[in-house]
């Protein structure tokens, strides 16, 4: 009931005991073979990103679960197991829906529930994930072979500048990140204006002057790149935006957030090295994968 988990059973070599996702569940690619529990209660075709987060708000603000679980598909699928999450009131689907569901089983199932703020946690999740599913040596494995990764860009990043940096989490209106991104900024060579280990949140275009960024990267929460290169680029004719070194230095990127940031799954480790190539590609460049992020220019 989560992309991150279905990312991460993938990863742990169990992909074939996957019965049931949700519509978000797009990685791997054979993920989107299987049936979809977990849908959308509202459509945001066609909205303008401030419309989605307006109408996001007023639903969380009223009490309304933002997705439906098709209990019905659930109850034919007949799951050993249940993985959800009580981490972000926009991607998860309510715990009070989950609990609906379970109940209509009639059986006994096990519910694992991920709620990570940092990677330390995420990693936590994998092995959670792994003892979970009696994969317990994948998991120990995966975990080794994205720490590895991540210390690598940490070790050569300790004696560059810091380089001031605002993750966009969502652009109209403006959300610094949260959880575990200003964790990966760090590691990358960056001080991001978000909290390690806290939520994202609004924040005024005042604030983010006062910062001073020195690199702007917009990653709004599940777009892919193509998505938040043009959001980057209508951020780009703002007139705050023109104040900030960043825009000055030609140093506005947008990146695949749906792929690298915003799920909390294997992703995060490549995440860390596409920051390290942004923010000091004076060191890292050619570390981050290929068409993973886009450096944006004024028109």
């Amino acid at each position: 009931m989560v992309p991150s988990a279905t990312e991460i059973i993938f990863a742990l070599g169990a992909g074939d005991e996957v019965v049931g996702v949700t519509y978000a569940c797009d990685w791997p690619p054979e993920a989107r073979a299987r049936r979809v529990i977990v849908k959308p209660r509202f459509t945001t075709e066609g909205l303008l990103p401030v419309e989605i987060d307006m109408m996001m708000s007023q639903a969380y603000g009223r009490g309304e679960s933002l997705y439906v679980v098709d209990a019905d598909a659930l109850s034919e699928l007949r799951p050993d197991l249940i993985v959800a999450q009580e981490l972000c009131e926009v991607c998860a689907a309510a715990p009070g829906s989950v609990e609906e569901a379970v109940r209509s089983l009639r059986y006994g199932v096990e519910v694992v529930t991920l709620h990570p703020h940092t990677i330390g946690d995420i990693f936590s999740d994998i092995l959670l994930l792994g003892d979970a599913l009696g994969r317990q040596a994948e998991a120990r494995l995966l975990v080794e072979e994205m720490s590895r990764t991540i210390n690598e860009v940490q070790e050569a990043s300790k004696r560059l500048p810091r380089q001031r940096t605002f993750f966009m989490e969502w652009i109209f209106p403006p959300y610094c990140s949260g959880h575990w991104v200003p964790e990966m900024v760090e590691l990358a060579g960056g001080i991001d204006l978000g909290v390690k280990a806290r939520p994202s949140r609004r924040v005024l275009p005042e604030e983010v002057v006062r910062f001073e960024p020195e690199v702007i990267i917009t990653g709004p929460c599940g777009y892919n790149l193509e998505q938040a290169s043009r959001e980057a680029s209508a951020l780009l004719a703002e007139a705050w935006i023109r104040e900030t070194p960043a825009f000055r230095r030609g140093m506005v990127y947008a990146v695949d957030a749906s792929r690298y940031f915003s799920r909390h799954g294997t992703g995060i480790a490549a995440g860390v090295e596409i920051l390290a190539e942004i923010i000091h590609p004076e060191v890292f460049k050619g570390r981050a994968p290929g068409n993973t992020y886009r450096r944006i220019t004024p028109p």
